[in-house]
């Protein structure tokens, strides 16, 4: 009986370690994908920035890089200015923004919402293209009634 007590502290004091160590792995997970509120708000500045200042559109060197994925700025829209509200909570590891941008033709007043991801490169999506890229093949339809891939639509 001594026996058998002795054995199951004896497991006990050597389990505690491992179990401390798994403890923290989930913090691990999408964390570590996640870059930090400062991190990811100097990106979505240098990509706003260079957007604004007419740089073409592709990577932006900065450290850690930043790379961009915006279709109203690959449309060929050009901005006169941005504003970057504050960061709205999320709960799959991104750090997701409210923006005031001012279209440079008409001077129109665009709220669009950044999602922004990673930390080696920093990826900056608008949430429409974010959302596409999550859903991959379940994009918008086209005004043909077909996917983009060229599937027929589920109707």
């Amino acid at each position: 009986m001594m026996r058998q007590l002795r054995s199951r502290r004896w497991w006990r004091l050597a389990a505690a370690p491992g179990l401390f160590l798994l403890a923290g792995c989930g913090a691990t997970g999408q964390t570590r994908f996640s870059p930090g509120e400062d991190q990811a708000r100097s990106a979505l500045e240098a990509a706003l920035t260079a957007w604004r200042d007419g740089q073409p559109y592709g990577p932006i060197e900065a450290t850690p890089p930043v790379r961009v994925a915006d279709s109203l700025r690959q449309g060929g829209q050009a901005i006169e200015a941005f504003q970057i509200r504050d960061e709205q909570s999320s709960d799959d590891g991104t750090k997701r923004f409210a923006v005031k941008l001012t279209i440079k033709k008409t001077k129109a007043v665009q709220d669009v919402r950044y999602v922004v991801y990673g930390r080696d490169p920093v990826w900056v999506f608008s949430e429409t293209d974010y959302q596409r890229m999550i859903d991959m093949g379940n994009g918008p339809e086209t005004s043909h009634g077909r996917t983009p891939k060229g599937r027929p639509s589920r109707r």
